[in-house]
């Protein structure tokens, strides 16, 4: 007989003492307690909520699908699905009678967005995904960072450590990976790249890096690779990653993100509080160990015409005619400077000329410029130099006022 029942049985028995009896009700009391409360462990009681916050990497656009998960107790998904969709340019959205179970929800977002370092809108679209507790919230955002932090999260989450310990642990982990301490930082989902938090900053400065001068499918691969290399020791080993990081870091344009940024919200009638980012980059770049390769915009060995002058490996040359190519990355800008002891030392041959602007021959300056017209395209020219000569080659990288490298050749 169960243990209720026998004390039912018993309290009902006229030969059991009143103070036997007593001690029995109060058994049955807490039997019946904690057989309740064991029942409905882990459970919380039904709510409903409307869920709303913007999607950023730059903004989401108009048209971007916005999906919110129930997760239960192991961080899985219930089955419970709500859908909205952004229709505006600043990718705030609205999910409304969101009916949980659970606190917890994952969300996931598909669309195009605004290139701050850019300043244009992508051609393809980039999902990214979160993770949060909603009891104390009805707002959240979707960023690179939440993106990041979600895989480590749910690892942490899994295998035992308490939810909230879970996020910032993995936000530090993601931060650390560009220099920066999480030290008073709100949870990603909260930070915002058009205001002026401190946090806030941080996040436009990790979108421009990841962003760099990335194409849209390029920036994806990156962001899984980071992810799985995280989640479950939450530390980035992979050096190839670790250079491309540095590398576009080190040519990021932060007024032309800066002015990229205000504008679009400007445009949509919004004036942004935007945060000293650029701290973070500088920050970045000054303290980073990772070996910074100087391979986003390339200088092949050879181009259309012969051995390319601008290769960076190679100093003599031997021969008359060669190839001035270079293979810039979209929004990169890229100016070349060839000085010489006289103006019949080279020359260009006009008909081969392809996607550069060339100067005059400045005669003061002994230099002739050659920039890029179309970042999208490779450029290139027949040059013919003068044997027995050497020219200084210049190299301007989005910043024309330094050169970030030169070189002097010697042809033969």
């Amino acid at each position: 007989m169960a243990t209720i029942d026998k004390i039912s049985y018993l309290l009902h028995s006229k030969t059991i003492p009143m103070k036997r009896l007593l001690l029995l009700s109060l058994s049955a009391t807490i039997a019946t307690v904690l057989f309740l409360s064991g029942c409905t462990k882990d459970k919380v009681r039904p709510f409903n909520k409307a869920i709303s916050g913007a999607v950023q990497k730059g903004p989401f656009l108009s048209g971007t699908s916005v999906m919110l998960y129930e997760l239960d107790k192991d961080y899985s998904q219930t089955g419970k699905t709500f859908y909205t969709q952004i229709t505006n340019n600043i990718g705030s959205f609205q999910i409304d009678k969101v009916a949980l179970t659970s606190n917890f929800v994952a969300l996931r977002a598909d669309g195009f967005y605004f290139n701050e370092v850019c300043g244009s809108n992508s051609i393809s679209q980039l999902t990214l995904n979160a993770i949060s507790d909603v009891s104390n919230t009805n707002s959240l955002n979707v960023n690179i960072l939440t993106h990041l932090e979600k895989p480590r999260v749910e690892y942490l989450a899994k295998n035992g450590m308490a939810y909230d310990a879970a996020k910032k642990m993995a936000q530090s982990e993601v931060l650390n990976i560009f220099n920066i301490s999480s030290t008073g930082i709100q949870n990603s989902e909260y930070l915002d790249i058009s205001n002026n938090g401190n946090g806030d900053g941080i996040l436009l400065a990790v979108s421009a890096i990841l962003q760099g001068y990335r194409t849209e499918s390029e920036l994806s691969s990156l962001l899984t690779t980071i992810s799985v290399d995280l989640s479950s020791d939450g530390i980035l080993d992979n050096t190839l990653v670790k250079s491309s990081l540095i590398d576009h870091a080190l040519l990021l344009d932060t007024v032309s993100i800066r002015n990229n940024i205000t504008n679009y919200y400007l445009n949509l009638g919004i004036t942004p509080s935007i945060h000293n980012f650029e701290y973070y980059i500088k920050q970045f770049i000054n303290n980073s160990t990772y070996t910074a390769t100087n391979t986003v915009i390339n200088y092949p060995a050879m181009g259309d015409f012969g051995d390319n002058i601008l290769n960076k490996s190679k100093l003599t040359f031997s021969g008359s005619t060669f190839s001035v190519r270079v293979l810039p990355q979209k929004c990169t800008r890229v100016k070349i400077n060839i000085h010489s002891s006289d103006i019949t030392d080279f020359t260009y041959v006009f008909n081969s000329l392809y996607n550069w602007n060339v100067s005059q021959y400045d005669e003061t300056n002994k230099v002739q410029s050659f920039t890029v017209i179309n970042s999208e395209q490779a450029a290139d020219v027949s040059i013919m130099l003068k044997p027995g000569k050497t020219f200084l080659i210049e190299y301007f990288e989005n910043d024309f006022s330094k050169a970030a490298f030169s070189k002097t050749i010697k042809v033969n």
